[in-house]
């Protein structure tokens, strides 16, 4: 059965029907269809969840948490996904236990509809001590960042969703495939994230003091048995032609945060080479080095690679940091308006 037409579903949106009032807020916020309007995508999505469509609550708990085109309200949140949860969504459902677990000592595991009232913000946005590694760059280890629930529930998301990595073409300032990045990734948009990433990037910036605004995309990447990611930078490079314009839109990369999803693989560690340091953490345990030094000039001695496992397969997730929020409109980002 063919897709229904924008014109189709608007019609059908204002005359009530909430599944088509969900349908046209998705898809003009995840623009597929060269349709891209943030704004009115959030305003159909918010009708749809005035009728307790179990999606349409599902999407705007996720969009009010991340403060994408609504107002940030973790509280209002929670409750949206409570209510997706009734309305008989099984997302919904699986992400208020998992919360509700994380918040319980031990992980006690709590039925959705006690879930609600067992989740502790305050309990979930704690973040571990920190131990420097190196000064120059600023590289900053986290013990027991990500619960293993957490961690096997971020790659059962990206699982099915990878595609060979890319990058910045220095010339053209577009994306490439090279031969010195060989693993793969996916990222998360505002369709795709849901609370538990939406709770690690809350995270995230807590660790670094740095809020979500100026967070690129998260990415989970995935390497199998000889796929890396040789000798690179981080950083946009300003003396590359190509990416003036990048920095200019969007600003300069600031640091890199990492999340090791699992560590039944052997090698696969995060070599820095002006340093002599390779570290690999343990699973749930998270890496945060800075991409520039404390002027904000790109620092070279951040040079560093991602080595190939020698056996089995390594998952990290990824979130990059800019110093500012981006000029043009990034509202597919979890986090971002």
């Amino acid at each position: 059965m063919p897709q229904p037409t924008l014109s189709e579903l608007e019609a059908a949106a204002r005359a009530g029907d909430a599944e088509a009032m969900a349908g046209l807020g998705m898809r003009l916020l995840g623009g597929g269809d060269a349709a891209f309007d943030p704004q009115q995508g959030a305003h159909w999505i918010a009708r749809a969840a005035d009728h307790d469509h179990p999606a349409a609550c599902e999407r705007l708990a996720v969009m009010t948490a991340a403060g994408a085109c609504r107002a940030r309200d973790w509280g209002a949140a929670l409750d949206l996904m409570a209510r997706a949860a009734g309305a008989g969504s099984r997302r919904a459902r699986a992400q208020l236990e998992l919360l509700a677990a994380e918040s319980a000592p031990g992980g006690i595991g709590v039925r959705w509809q006690e879930a609600r009232a067992a989740i502790d913000l305050n309990a979930l946005l704690a973040i571990p001590p920190k131990r420097a590694l190196a000064e120059s760059p600023r590289v900053r280890s986290f013990e027991r960042y990500a619960s293993p629930a957490v961690c096997d529930w971020m790659i059962a998301a990206a699982r099915g969703q990878m595609r060979r990595a890319q990058i910045y073409d220095a010339a053209s300032g577009g994306a490439v495939e090279e031969s010195t990045r060989t693993n793969r990734e996916t990222d998360f948009d505002i369709l795709q994230a849901d609370l538990v990433l939406t709770l690690l990037r809350e995270r995230i910036a807590a660790a670094t003091g740095l809020p979500t605004a100026v967070m690129e995309l998260t990415k989970v990447l995935h390497y199998r048995v000889g796929e890396r990611f040789e000798a690179h930078y981080d950083y946009i490079d300003p003396a590359a032609p190509g990416l003036a314009a990048e920095i200019e839109a969007r600003g300069q990369r600031l640091a890199t945060f990492l999340v090791y999803l699992n560590d039944d693989f052997e090698g696969g560690e995060t070599a820095f080479l002006e340093l002599g340091l390779r570290h690999r953490g343990r699973r749930g345990d998270a890496l945060m080095f800075a991409n520039v030094d404390l002027d904000g000039r790109p620092d070279r001695r951040s040079l560093h690679a991602g080595l190939a496992p020698r056996a089995g397969e390594k998952w990290l997730l990824s979130q990059w940091i800019r110093d500012r929020v981006a000029r043009r409109s990034i509202a597919r980002a979890a986090g971002q308006a």
